[in-house]
This record gives C-alpha cells, structure tokens and sequence, in this order.
C-alpha cells in the first residue's frame, strides 16, 4: 500500500470515528429541533396576541438556540460535558410543569389563546408529552456525562476493532 493510501485509509478511519462520536448526540439535536420548531410556532401564534405572553416561547427558542450550538460544538469537541443541554431542559421541564398546573387550574388561556376550553386536553397531552421527553433526556444526559450510555461501548468496541 502507498504513503498516500495509507494516509487516505487512516483519514477515514478518524473520520469514522469523529462522525461516531457526534452521533453519540443525536438523540438531542433531534429533540432539541422539535422543542424549537413546537416552541417557534407557539411563539409566532402569540405575537398576533395581546401582552407580552409570547415572551415565554421566544425565551424557550433562545435557549433551544444555545443548545443546538452546544450540540454542533460536539463535532469539533467531543467530550461529555452537557451543562448548556443539561440546563436548558431543566428550563423546559419546569415551563412544562407550570403550564401544565396553569392549564389544570384554569388560567393558561393567556398563553394559549388560539385554543378553546374543549381544546384543553390537546394542551395537556402535548405538556405531558414534553415532560416525559425532558426527563428522558436528562436521563440520557446523566448517562452520557458519567460515560455509562450504551453507544460509548459501540464506540470504544469500534476504536478498538480500527487498529
């Protein structure tokens, strides 16, 4: 085998392993594109609203912003360091929970206003849901930033088997 070969071969492999790594994360960007693209429209439907409610949402998207760029860092990074990730879905789990007690006492309609009272269950799902998906990821996080998550093993058995 050439010097150049060789040199492509071990590029590849490094990339290989690069591109791994930042899978390793996917579960996040994926989530964190949902929560900004939910949290995007809900942020669009209240500024057609009265008063500042639609604050909350473009706080939300914000965050979901410094998330993602976190995330993207990981390419070029890669270590298990989460405390923007970490942090921002604690964020979202608590705006989750306090919606969610709003709407089961009745005054949340200033933050959904385009929903009517039959609607309200539509609303309370959709919270639960968000609530659900929050703790799962900061499970994940858990895992990932203690190195116990499943997809390290793959990787390292990956590694290993490349030299």
């Amino acid at each position: 085998m050439s010097g150049e070969q060789s040199k492509r071969k071990q590029r590849q492999k490094e990339l290989s392993l690069q591109s791994m790594s930042f899978n390793r994360f996917l579960l996040f960007r994926y989530v964190t594109a949902g929560f900004f693209f939910t949290n995007l429209y809900w942020a669009i439907l209240l500024m057609g609203a009265p008063g500042w409610y639609w604050l909350l949402p473009a706080s939300l998207l914000v965050i979901d912003t410094i998330i993602s760029i976190e995330q993207t860092r990981k390419y070029w990074h890669p270590d298990n360091s989460l405390s923007i990730t970490s942090i921002g879905y604690w964020v979202q789990l608590l705006c989750n929970v306090i919606l969610m007690g709003a709407t089961l006492a009745g005054v949340s309609h200033p933050f959904y206003p385009f929903i009517n009272e039959q609607s309200t269950q539509v609303i309370l799902i959709t919270l639960f849901v968000g609530i659900m998906v929050c703790l799962f990821i900061h499970r994940r996080v858990w895992l990932i930033s203690h190195d116990k998550d499943r997809y390290l093993q793959q990787l390292k058995a990956f590694k290993a088997s490349l030299q």
